[in-house]
C-alpha cells in the first residue's frame, strides 16, 4: 500500500516556510502527500515591494500557494476559512475568521478530509502554534480531535467511511535552537521580544524541550526544493531566512532538519526516530 501523509496547516506559506523540506522529501520518496490549508491568508502583512497585493491579498496568496505546493510535490486542499490575524488583530473579530468557526463543524470538515484522503500519517501545528498565532492554535484544536474521531463509526456518520491514521504529529521547534537565535539577535542589536514584520512575536517564550521532540527528519537533500517553493510566496517575503548572511551551504548543513512531536500513539520517555512513518 502506498504511504499517505496529510499535513493540515493554518496559512498559505506555512507549508513551505515551515516543514516544506520534509514535505518535499516524502513526496520525492513516492509518498502521496496531501496539504490542507485552513485559511486564505488575507490578514497577513505584505513584504516590501508588494504593497499593491494588499487589496486582493487572498487571491494573490492562493496563486502563490498553488505554485508552491506543485513544487513541493503535494496535492492541495483548502478548508475555506478566513485568516484571523495575530492576537489582538482587528481580523480576530470577523465572523468568518477561522478562530470564530463553529468548532464541531470545523472538526467534521477535517474528519471528512481524513476519511477521503485515508492518510497513514497526519501532521499539524502544536498547541502553541509555534509562535502563538491564533490560527495555528486553532488548527491544533480541531485536527487533534478530528484525528481520533475519523476512525470512530459513531462520530460524524455523514462524513464518509471511518479511517484511523497510524500516527499524529505536531511540528515543533527546539528550545535550544531558539536560545541560539535569541543570543545572536541580541548580539546584532535586534530585540528577540519584538520579532516579525509587525514586531509582535516574542522569541524568548518559544520552543519545546528535548523530551518533546520525538522525530527529526533530515531534508538537506531537498533544501533547494524548499527554497524554490518558499520563493513563490513573494508577497510574504519569499521565506527569507534570518540567517541569510550565511552561505547556503552552511544554512543547509545546520538547519536542514525538521522537528516533530509524536502525539499519537504515545511514546515512552526518550523515544527518538528519524521517520514519520511506522512502516
Amino acid at each position: 500500500m502506498k504511504k499517505k501523509m496529510l499535513v493540515i496547516l493554518a496559512h498559505p506559506d506555512d507549508e513551505s516556510f515551515g516543514i516544506g523540506g520534509s514535505i518535499a522529501k516524502y513526496a520525492a520518496e513516492d509518498v502521496d502527500v496531501h496539504i490542507a490549508i485552513a485559511t486564505d491568508g488575507a490578514a497577513g502583512s505584505v513584504a516590501e515591494g508588494h504593497e499593491a497585493a494588499r487589496e486582493e491579498l487572498a487571491a494573490v496568496r492562493a496563486v502563490e500557494l498553488e505554485k508552491a505546493v506543485k513544487i513541493l510535490g503535494g496535492t492541495l486542499h483548502n478548508l475555506g476559512y478566513r485568516d484571523s490575524g495575530m492576537q489582538g488583530d482587528i481580523a480576530n473579530e470577523h465572523e468568518d475568521a477561522f478562530i470564530n468557526a463553529d468548532e464541531f463543524q470545523a472538526i467534521g470538515r477535517v474528519v471528512k478530509l481524513i476519511r477521503e484522503v485515508q492518510p497513514h500519517v497526519v501532521v499539524t501545528h502544536d498547541e502553541t502554534g509555534g509562535y502563538f498565532h491564533p490560527d495555528h492554535i486553532q488548527c491544533w484544536k480541531i485536527t487533534t480531535p478530528a484525528f481520533h474521531a475519523a476512525g470512530d463509526e459513531f462520530q460524524f456518520a455523514g462524513c464518509g467511511e471511518p479511517w484511523m491514521p497510524d500516527r499524529l504529529f505536531y511540528t515543533v521547534r527546539p528550545k535550544k535552537w531558539i536560545k541560539i537565535f535569541t543570543t545572536i539577535m541580541r548580539l546584532t542589536g535586534k530585540n528577540p521580544k519584538a520579532m516579525g514584520r509587525n514586531k509582535d512575536i516574542d522569541m524568548t517564550i518559544l520552543g519545546r524541550e528535548e523530551d518533546d521532540i520525538h522525530v527529526r527528519v533530515d531534508y538537506k537533500q531537498y533544501w533547494d526544493v524548499k527554497r524554490l517553493a518558499s520563493a513563490e510566496h513573494a508577497s510574504q517575503g519569499g521565506g527569507t531566512s534570518f540567517f541569510r548572511f550565511l552561505p547556503q551551504v552552511l544554512q543547509r548543513r545546520w538547519f536542514g532538519i525538521d522537528h516533530f512531536q509524536q502525539a499519537h500513539p504515545a511514546v515512552p520517555p526518550g523515544f527518538k526516530d528519524i521517520d514519520l512513518f511506522p512502516f
